[in-house]
């Protein structure tokens, strides 16, 4: 039997008089890498949203490791185990690469707020073990020589990684990472592949995440599913996908896939 670590159940949100997403149902399962994909405006980041707990669903729910967290807050949701990137890089400007991903751990920190400005020892021990952390996830990322440099002075797939990294500071079981590949060259891509398996792999996450790149959500997924107009209208594997009349009809439209189905 399968372990299913996130499921959401038809889920849906309006936005005034607008649907965005419809009848959202999904199992992820634990260990997996997943995508979400579809056209532009599909509604693959509401999802996201919906999930991480940034918009509340007009109704369905969002079940994680057996639990219900469709009310709870974004750091609350975080907290349960489940990390996030964004579409568009979101760094601490000014801060430098060590100082973002230091910010991830402290999700985690024990010691009260009241401790930082008096530097009691208990505050200082965790501190030096959050620095001493923080170096190991930036080391895992090939940028722990780049620590004290600025976030947002990096090269475009360095802050990528970077925002990974931060993400994986919060010691998620679930990370979500949204358009990865966006904005990387070619080279690039088939080296996010090979990072993407390895988070996977060494960290012992579960990955769901929506691409727009075909040759990356090809060649890295286990599973695909594909939202078009916030309704799913196919899941399976790379190749099921591929083949699918409805999906070459979202992104190509009608014409293309009936010469799909004609061959």
């Amino acid at each position: 039997m399968a372990d299913i670590i996130l499921k959401t159940e038809d889920v849906m949100i309006k936005f005034g008089g607008l649907t965005a997403v419809s009848g959202f149902s999904i199992e992820v399962e634990r260990g997996s890498i997943t995508s979400l994909i579809g056209p532009n405006g599909a509604g693959k980041t509401t999802c996201f949203n919906i999930i991480t707990g940034f918009y509340k669903p007009t109704s369905g729910r969002v079940i994680f490791k057996g639990e219900d967290i469709t009310s709870l807050e974004p750091h609350i949701v975080c907290r349960t185990g489940i990390a996030r990137t964004f579409q568009n890089i979101r760094l601490f400007t000014g801060g430098t690469v060590l100082q973002n991903v230091m910010t991830g751990c402290w999700v985690r920190q024990k010691s009260p707020w009241w401790s930082a400005p008096l530097q009691l020892p208990f505050f200082r021990r965790e501190e030096r073990q959050i620095r001493e952390k923080s170096m190991g996830l930036l080391e895992a990322v090939g940028l722990d020589k780049l620590a004290q440099e600025i976030a947002t002075g990096l090269p475009y797939g360095a802050q990528r990684r970077l925002e990974i990294a931060r993400a994986l500071a919060t010691e998620p079981e679930l990370l979500l990472l949204d358009e990865p590949a966006a904005g990387m060259n070619p080279q690039e891509s088939r080296e996010l592949m090979d990072f993407i398996r390895h988070i996977r792999d060494n960290f012992k996450v579960t990955i769901l995440m929506i691409e727009h790149d075909m040759k990356v959500v090809m060649g890295v997924s286990e599973w695909i599913r594909v939202l078009d107009y916030g309704q799913l209208i196919a899941e399976g594997t790379p190749a099921d996908i591929r083949a699918n009349s409805k999906v070459i009809e979202a992104y190509l439209g009608k014409e293309a896939a009936g010469k799909a189905e004609a061959r």
